[in-house]
């Protein structure tokens, strides 16, 4: 009888997949790194939650502030609060929205229409009103609510929120 020998084949690894991996994240970061972020400053006397997105976006049309003792829209002071608390005079009967704040986005909207942004545009997103709001963390849950239905009822559908990088 004779020996067979087996012919050792010896095992190669494939690393045409390796490569495939290597290049997507290679192409990925070089996107990633491209891509320049831009920062926004809080508004004065609030503190803004971190986020855990590293992304921000520019081109915002309004921009509302609520802190703990005053709301202003696009650096204007539209009302006072108590301790981010609002006043039984600044909101209305039904108690769905607040007087001051509903008047002043209303006007603004108006004037975003006039000049060119498309409310009801479901084709081009980039056409609606926005509203950057930038909320200070310590603000109660209730006034916030009230504020963006406000917002909303002011014609404003479309949010973005501001927070520090953390």
């Amino acid at each position: 009888m004779g020996i067979r020998r087996r012919s050792k084949l010896a095992s190669r690894l494939n690393i045409t997949p390796l490569i495939d991996i290597n290049a997507n994240l290679l192409f990925f970061m070089m996107i990633s790194a491209s891509v320049q972020e831009d920062r926004l400053e809080a508004g004065e006397h609030v503190e803004l939650p971190e986020s855990s997105s590293m992304k921000a976006e520019a081109g915002d049309l309004i921009s509302l502030v609520v802190g703990l003792e005053v709301v202003s829209v696009n650096e204007i002071e539209v009302m006072r609060l108590d301790n981010g608390q609002l006043k039984p005079t600044d909101i209305l009967e039904k108690k769905d929205r607040v007087k001051p704040l509903y008047q002043d986005l209303t006007n603004r909207f108006q004037e975003l229409v006039e000049a060119g942004a498309q409310p009801g545009a479901d084709e081009d997103e980039d056409e609606l009103p926005v509203i950057l709001v930038q909320a200070d963390r310590r603000l109660p849950y209730k006034t916030l609510k009230m504020v963006m239905r406000t917002c909303g009822q002011a014609g404003f559908t479309k949010f973005r929120f501001a927070a520090k990088q953390g």
